[in-house]
C-alpha cells in the first residue's frame, strides 16, 4: 500500500519510481518541506516570544502605573498631612504675629509723636531749612487765622530755627540781613493814599517782629464782638492798668493812675474819640509805660501815640461776623441811652427800617483799618484792609471766644506776668470762668433769619466786612 501510494506520487509530479534520481529528488523535497517547516515553526516561537515580550512590558507598564497611582496617593496623604500641620501652624503663629504687628505700629506711632524734629533736619534740603527759618509774619494772611497749632506759633514768642528768639538789631551782619530780608515792611507803592496809610501806621509793630519789653499792647475794640467782657478779664481777672474810656472820668493835664474802688486801675486818659487820643498823646502816654494794655475803636489815631522807634503799639482784636453784629448792634442802640452814640431815633426803629436806612452798619470794619470813614467803599479797600490787618494785628474771633483769649495770652505772656491787681495769681482761672459765664455788656435780641430779607439787605452793605472776617477765619 504505501509503495503504491509513493508511486502515485510520483507520478503525479512526473517521476519514475524506479529512477534513481527520482527518489534524490523526493528526498530534495522532504528536506525542502522539512526545512520550510522548520523555518514556520522558527517563525512563530518569534511571534510567540515578541507576543509574549509585549504582555510582559504591557504587565510591566501596568504594574508601574499601579505604583505611580500608590505614590500619588501617598504624596497627597503626605500633602494633606503637611497642609494640616502647616495649618495648624499658622492657627498657632497667628495670634503671635498679629501681636507683634500691633506691637511695632504702637512703637511708630510713639516714635512719629515724640521725635525730635530736629533730627530730620540733616535730611531736609537747604530750601527747607531756610523756609522754617522765617519768622512767622501775617503777610498773605496765612497765619492771621486762628491756626491748629497756636504753641507752634506763638509759644514763648515769635522763634527762630530751634527754638530760639530772633536775633536784635545788636546781633551780627548775618542776623541784621536776616530780618531785613524776612521782615514785614512797606515799600512805598506810588500810591499816595496807600503810602500815606503806611506812613500813619508806623506806629504799630508787625505783627512778626520779636516782642519787645517797650511795645504796647492795643486792642483795637470792635463794638458788639466781646469787648466788653474781655476789659473785664484783662482789668480785674489778670490786674492789668488799662487806658480806655474809663480814664475820661478823671483827665487832667498830667497822667496818672486812677484806682477804682473794686481795684481795677486805669490811666487818666481817654481813648474812646479822637480828641481824647490827641490829648494823651500830647501828654507823652505813649512813652509813659504806665499802661499794660490801651483799649480803642480809633485805629488810625492810636497809632500816633508810638512816634518814636522804641515805643511800640501792637494790636490785636476779636472779629465777629459782621450780619450778627450789625444786628446786635441796632436792638443795643436802642436802649443804650449811656452810650454817646445812643439816639432817639433807634428808639422808634425796627430792624426792618434800620437795614434800609443811613444808620445802618455799612463795613465797619474796612473803614476803620483803611481810615475811610466816608464815601464809598471799593475792592481795592477791601485789599489794603487784609494788608493792614494781617501784618498789624492779631486776630481773634468772638464765636471761638476761649481759643482766642488763650492765642492773646501765649503771644503776649500775660499768665506769666503778676500785674498786681485785685485778684491773685491762682485765682485768675477761676475769675476768668466767671467772667466768661457772666459777660458784661451781653444784650439778649431776637435773631434775624439768614434767608430772609433783613439778613440780605444787611449784607448788601457790608459784604466787604463779610468778605474781609471770612478772610481772617
Amino acid at each position: 500500500t504505501d509503495n503504491r501510494f509513493r508511486s502515485q506520487v510520483l507520478a503525479s509530479v512526473g517521476l519514475d519510481d524506479d529512477d534513481d534520481d527520482s527518489y534524490d529528488k523526493c528526498d530534495d523535497i522532504e528536506e525542502a518541506e522539512s526545512q520550510r517547516l522548520d523555518d514556520r515553526n522558527k517563525s512563530g516561537f518569534k511571534r510567540k516570544i515578541k507576543k509574549s515580550g509585549e504582555d510582559i512590558a504591557s504587565e510591566n507598564i501596568e504594574l508601574l502605573e499601579e505604583e505611580e497611582d500608590d505614590n500619588d496617593g501617598e504624596c497627597n496623604s503626605l500633602d494633606q498631612s503637611n497642609n494640616r500641620t502647616s495649618a495648624n501652624r499658622c492657627s498657632t503663629l497667628k495670634p503671635i504675629c498679629n501681636k507683634l504687628i500691633w506691637i511695632m505700629l504702637t512703637v511708630a506711632a510713639v516714635i512719629y509723636i515724640f521725635y525730635d524734629d530736629e533730627l530730620l533736619e540733616e535730611s531736609e534740603t537747604d530750601e527747607d531749612i531756610v523756609q522754617k527759618q522765617k519768622p512767622y509774619s501775617y503777610h498773605g494772611y496765612v497765619d492771621a487765622r486762628i491756626p491748629t497749632d497756636d504753641e507752634a506759633q506763638f509759644g514763648g514768642g515769635l522763634n527762630y530755627e530751634g527754638g530760639a528768639a530772633l536775633p536784635s538789631q545788636d546781633d551780627d551782619e548775618v542776623a541784621n540781613e536776616v530780618i531785613n530780608e524776612f521782615g514785614h515792611h512797606h515799600e512805598p507803592t506810588g500810591v499816595v493814599e496807600v503810602d500815606i496809610l503806611w506812613e500813619q501806621l508806623e506806629g504799630y509793630a508787625e505783627i512778626s517782629d520779636p516782642l519787645d519789653d517797650h511795645d504796647l499792647p492795643v486792642f483795637w475794640h470792635i463794638p458788639k464782638c466781646g469787648g466788653t467782657t474781655l476789659q473785664d478779664m484783662m482789668s480785674h481777672c489778670f490786674g492789668m492798668i488799662e487806658a480806655n474810656e474809663v480814664g475820661r472820668i478823671d483827665v487832667k493835664d498830667e497822667l496818672e493812675i486812677v484806682t477804682l474802688d473794686n481795684g481795677n486801675r486805669y490811666v487818666n486818659v481817654d481813648m474812646s474819640n479822637p480828641d481824647g487820643i490827641e490829648h494823651a498823646k500830647d501828654l507823652g502816654f505813649g512813652a509813659s509805660g504806665l499802661a499794660n494794655v490801651a483799649v480803642t475803636s480809633w485805629f488810625h489815631d492810636t497809632a500816633s501815640l508810638f512816634d518814636d522807634d522804641i515805643n511800640k503799639g501792637r494790636c490785636f482784636a476779636l472779629l465777629r461776623h459782621p450780619i450778627r453784629r450789625a444786628v446786635s448792634m441796632f436792638y443795643y442802640l436802642k436802649d443804650a441811652t449811656w452810650e454817646n452814640t445812643y439816639s432817639e431815633v433807634y428808639k422808634a426803629m425796627d430792624i426792618e427800617e434800620y437795614s434800609t436806612s443811613q444808620y445802618s452798619e455799612d463795613n465797619w470794619m474796612v473803614r476803620f483799618l483803611t481810615n475811610q470813614m466816608s464815601g464809598n467803599v471799593y475792592d481795592r479797600h477791601l485789599d489794603l484792609a487784609k494788608e493792614v490787618l494781617e501784618s498789624k494785628c492779631l486776630v481773634g474771633i468772638m464765636e471761638d471766644f476761649s481759643a482766642s483769649i488763650k492765642r492773646f495770652d501765649r503771644y503776649f505772656g500775660w499768665s506769666q506776668i503778676d500785674f498786681g491787681g485785685p485778684v491773685s495769681m491762682t485765682d485768675r482761672g477761676t475769675c476768668v470762668a466767671r467772667v466768661i459765664q457772666h459777660p458784661d455788656n451781653a444784650h439778649p435780641h431776637p435773631k434775624v433769619d439768614e434767608d430772609g430779607e433783613v439778613w440780605n439787605l444787611l449784607l448788601q452793605k457790608n459784604r466787604f466786612d463779610l468778605a474781609l472776617y471770612e478772610h481772617a477765619r
